[in-house]
This record gives structure tokens, sequence and C-alpha cells, in this order.
């Protein structure tokens, strides 16, 4: 019987030893060291990409060339206004008529001068035929006494007489001249003052001298023009506006005219085109800013004193870029992190054109290389990654 259990028991404690030994090497399994897979970082490619430089400047519509407009024709009354603020007006156009009753009344008083300087004229012509004649009688009078006076017939006195009266019908000749040399002198002043008067009375109607639209208006009705009152009307010529603006002197040699500019003017929601039209030539010493006009597209929206900001394009190219959060400085140093075959490289790179997402990179590094998206963050130099591309991040580099 004894037997018979100790047979049994045998097989039961190596049973038991074994799965023991199973036991014990499952948990020393457990315990051994496993690999460490290297941390996941986000990359992005470096790509060719289109990029600008721009500046950034702000400043007032005014018209690029304003007319003032006015006459000379003082102390007349406005008795018709044709055109009003915010008109458009054509070249030629009358937008004012003045009272001309009393320029027509002094017309009317150069005609009858002209009329009397006429006739002076007719009648010194008729003295002067008459003056020739009786020169001519005079001289045929002198000759027959110089005649006798040589043969003793007559006396020394009839030829004096003779001589006399030829002297004084030559004088009378040159009286005749002189007096149709005065009336034809004084003819030609009655017409420069009938010239002057017609001037008067065409500029009684007051015309725009070009196309464009009237900014002020100035001319009451019933009012007198004085002189010193200034323009009756401002006119912006052929409703031409640009921004005027101003720009540190730092960035002004950077412009060059013909620039183009997009133009976002107060009040509209899409912007005006533009270009750089004038860059001032000197620097105004108290504000170290230099002017710039910016000539603008024909908008009806588009008003002078408007406030607008426009951004200049300076250089447009393509070039290798990064996102500006794939950038990290040391110092002035710009860096990037490549990440190539899981390694991460730290590159010293050249920056050159950069906007609000990303930046031109002009050497070390290549189209098509990963970069850490976040430089700086996470990984140093040397560090192993597993990689993972993501889109384009749009965060700020980190200093």
């Amino acid at each position: 019987m004894r037997n018979s259990r100790n047979k049994v028991l045998v097989p039961f404690a190596l049973a038991l030893g074994l799965s023991s030994m199973l036991a014990s090497g499952a948990r020393a399994e457990d315990k051994a060291p496993q690999a460490v897979k290297p941390p996941v970082i986000n990359v992005i490619p470096a790509a060719d990409a289109e990029m600008v430089a721009s500046i950034t400047v702000t400043g007032t519509i005014v018209p690029r060339q304003e007319v003032a407009v006015g006459t000379d024709v003082a102390g007349l009354i406005v008795l018709e206004l044709g055109a009003d603020q915010g008109d458009t007006v054509k070249e030629g156009d009358i937008i004012a008529r003045l009272d001309k009753s009393s320029l027509e009344i002094q017309l009317a008083q150069i005609e009858a001068q002209r009329a009397q300087a006429e006739a002076s004229i007719a009648q010194s012509e008729a003295q002067i035929v008459d003056a020739q004649i009786a020169v001519r009688q005079a001289q045929e009078a002198l000759d027959r006494a110089r005649a006798l006076s040589a043969k003793g017939i007559t006396s020394k006195a009839d030829f004096d007489n003779a001589t006399n009266a030829h002297d004084s019908a030559n004088a009378r000749l040159n009286t005749s001249r002189q007096a149709l040399v005065a009336s034809q002198s004084q003819l030609q002043l009655v017409a420069a003052q009938k010239r002057d008067i017609l001037l008067r009375i065409e500029k009684a109607d007051v015309k725009a001298p070009t196309d464009g639209v009237v900014l002020s208006r100035n001319a009451l009705l019933g009012g007198i023009v004085s002189m010193n009152a200034g323009p009756l009307f401002r006119i912006a010529r052929d409703n031409e506006f640009e921004l005027s603006a101003n720009i540190p002197e730092v960035d002004l040699p950077r412009l060059k005219p013909d620039m183009p500019v997009s133009v976002r003017v107060s009040g509209m929601e899409q912007p005006v085109a533009g270009r750089v039209r004038l860059i001032s030539p000197e620097i105004t010493a108290s504000s170290r800013l230099g002017a710039v006009k910016i000539s603008l597209e024909h908008n009806d929206a588009i008003r002078p004193g408007n406030f607008a900001r426009a951004v200049i394009e300076l250089t447009r190219r393509n070039g290798v870029s990064v996102p500006l959060s794939a950038i990290v400085y040391r110092g002035p140093t710009a860096l990037v992190q490549v990440v190539k075959d899981g390694v991460v490289d730290t590159r010293k790179v050249t920056l050159g054109i950069r906007n609000d997402r990303a930046v031109e990179v002009l050497d070390g590094l290549a189209d098509g290389e990963d970069v850490v998206a976040r430089a700086g963050t996470f990984v140093a130099n040397g560090d192993r990654v597993t990689p993972v591309r993501v889109a384009e991040e749009t965060t700020g580099a980190v200093k």
C-alpha cells in the first residue's frame, strides 16, 4: 500500500518542480532589458516657394494734381453756379457765371472811342491831301518868284513871301501827318482796350480748365469776386488720386519707382492696386522720414483725405523656404535642425526674405530636406528621433 502511494507522489513532485522552473524562467525573461524607441518628432520638408519682401507704410489719400480755378476779374457778382463739391466736370464746362453788365457798358464806350479814332484818321488823311496840294502850289509860286527875282522883275519882298508860303505849307503837311499818326495810335489803343474788355467778358464765364472732380467750392451766389479771396473752386485733375506716405530713412533706399503696391483704403473691403510714383530726394531732419507718392488705380470709392495702409513689394523670387518655427537663434546666428536618417543635424543658415509665416534660406539647406517643425524645443544636435512629416507650422521662431 505504501509502495503504491510512493509511486503516485513521485510523478506529481516532478511535475510540480517543472512548473516552478517554468514560472521562474518567465519572470526572469520579463525582467530582461528591452530596446528604447527614439522619440517621435514632427518634421517638415524645406520647399521651393515664391517669397515676397515688402514694406508697410501708412498715409493719406490726396489728389495727384490739384487745380485752383478762379478769375482775375475782380468786383463782379456771382450770378450762377454750375458745379458743386463732388461734381465731375469736363474741360470747358461753365461752372460759374459772373455779372457782365458793367463790362458790356465799358465795351460800348470802347466801340464809341474806336469810331471816334477812325473818324480822326479819315480827317487827318483828308488834311494831308489838302496840305500836299498847298505844298505843291507853294512850290510852284516859289519857283516863279525865284525866276522873276533872278531877272530883276519882282522885288525881294515878293520872293520872301513865296518862300514863307512854301515853308508854311510844308509845316501844315507835317502837322497833318503827325495828326494821322496820333489818330492811328489812338485806334490801336482802343483796339487793345477792346481786346482786354472782351477777355474780361470771356473770363466772367468761369470754365473748368481740365477734366476732374470738384473738391471744394468757395463761390457763393450773390458774392462779389475778390482778388484776395482765393480760388472759387478746387478740382482734382482727371479724378486721379494717390497715397502720400512717409517712410523711415533706413527703408527709403530700398524703394524704386514703379514698384507694385497693394493699398487698403479705410472703409473699403478690397485693396487697390498702385505703384510707386515718386520718392522724395530729401529727408525731414526733425522726423527722419522721407515722403513717397503712390499712384492708385481709378476707384470711385476713393476720397481725398482717406487713411490708407500700403504694402510696397520690394522683391519677389523663388527660393528654399521653411516656416518661421523651424528657425532657432543662438545670438545673431540662425540655425535649423535637419533630420537625416533619424539623426538631428543642427546647421547654420543664411536667411533672406521673410513674411509672417515663412522665411527664405539662402544658404545651408537644400530643397526637400526635412527640418524639425518646432526647432530647439525638444531635441538637440546628434539626437536620434523618429521623424513624422506634418503640415506647415505657423508659429514663430524660438529665441
